[in-house]
């Protein structure tokens, strides 16, 4: 036998020995230190990760929940990606999710907000582990969007009876800024031009039947989330009551909008008057911008390359929800993630990984059978 027939079944040997003992790759974690040696002082993470939570409802089947395609777009579109976390993941899985992301995004949508329910709880969860990993130094963001940002309110403030009913629905309006929008961090990152035009544009798509007041924001017993969040912007309903539109905590790099602005570059359906005017696709832009920028200030990673891929949003494929009507709410989102039940997601990911490995094992015999008969 050659030599070079004895190092190519050396090298098929040592890839038995690392499917057989599990062999994974480096972290992503030594990755980057390797490559830029950076600490946390102007650190800067070149691969950011965005978690979304799922929530259960139309246009999921019942067992089932989702994520709005839109909202992985937006994400992706100002460089990070996603790692979707569902509403019924057990602590554990939370935890592991919580190390690997480098920020959190709450979307929109029509799921239970109070205590009790699992997509509450959770979300409730999350929050908490996101400000405590801030209190210890460990910088983290977190973005609310329209239920997002009810969802916020709810958990800082203790109050399930805080939201109030409005006439809010498919309502694009202007931003009326308070005082505190002079110092906010958030729209201070803004080109100059993207926050005038919100204020003299109807660019913020406004879409929700629910909201917090300025009056309710006022009352003591809600002291907790004046305390902790500080009011940038107010908007107007239908019938003119003013509402909470834009918010952005005292201490964290913590921001919620009643405003949706993944919808101006990324959702088409006629039934909603959706402004996709070249200033409002700018302003869904430097928003996302944004929102990733604060995500690259976080060194959370996965253990290894592998931990890493089988959490992404590429294990899943959209659906294409915005062919056809589906009654309930959420009936107005081109694509949509579903995600399965814990069984279902378990079985799924099991023959996945069986499928990738072997086709990889497939191919790297086949590499070796040529190589051998050469």
């Amino acid at each position: 036998m050659t030599l070079s027939r004895l190092v190519l079944l050396a090298l098929a040997a040592a890839l038995c020995f690392q499917l057989a003992t599990g062999v994974r790759l480096p972290s992503a974690a030594a990755l980057r230190a390797s490559s830029n040696g950076k600490g946390k002082d102007g650190y800067v993470n070149e691969r950011p990760i965005i978690g979304i939570l799922t929530q259960p409802g139309d246009p999921a089947p019942k067992g089932y929940s989702y994520i709005a395609a839109s909202y992985i777009k937006w994400v992706e579109a100002a460089g990070a990606r996603v790692i979707p976390i569902m509403y019924d993941m057990t602590e554990q899985e939370l935890q592991d999710r919580f190390a690997t992301i480098n920020g959190l995004l709450l979307p929109g949508g029509g799921a239970d907000l109070r205590p009790g329910h699992m997509f509450y709880d959770t979300a409730a969860r999350l929050v908490e582990l996101a400000v405590a990993a801030n209190d210890k130094g460990d910088y983290f963001p977190v973005h609310g969007t329209c239920l997002g940002l009810e969802t916020l309110s709810i958990i800082i403030s203790g109050n399930t009876s805080i939201l109030s009913e409005m006439d809010a629905e498919d309502a694009p309006a202007p931003l009326l800024y308070t005082q505190e929008a002079q110092h906010s961090p958030f729209l201070n990152a803004l080109p100059p031009h993207i926050v005038t035009n919100l204020q003299n544009q109807a660019l913020a798509m406004e879409n929700h039947m629910h909201g917090v007041l300025m009056t309710s924001y006022e009352e003591p017993a809600n002291r907790r989330l004046k305390d902790f969040f500080k009011v940038l912007s107010l908007s107007l309903a239908r019938d003119g009551l003013p509402y909470i539109s834009t918010m952005e905590a005292r201490k964290y790099p913590i921001t919620a909008t009643q405003w949706h602005p993944e919808k101006n570059a990324f959702e088409w359906v006629t039934s909603l008057h959706i402004p996709h005017s070249p200033d409002a696709v700018e302003m869904t832009q430097e928003v996302a911008n944004f929102f990733v920028s604060e995500a690259r200030k976080n060194s959370h990673a996965a253990r290894d390359a592998l931990e890493e891929s089988d959490m992404l949003i590429y294990n899943w494929k959209p659906e294409y929800t915005g062919r056809v009507t589906r009654g309930g709410e959420e009936q107005d989102f081109e694509q949509t993630y579903i995600f399965g039940p814990p069984d279902n997601r378990l079985a799924g990911r099991k023959q996945q990984q069986q499928q990738q490995e072997g086709c990889w094992w497939r191919r790297q015999m086949a590499k070796l059978l040529a190589a051998l008969q050469a």
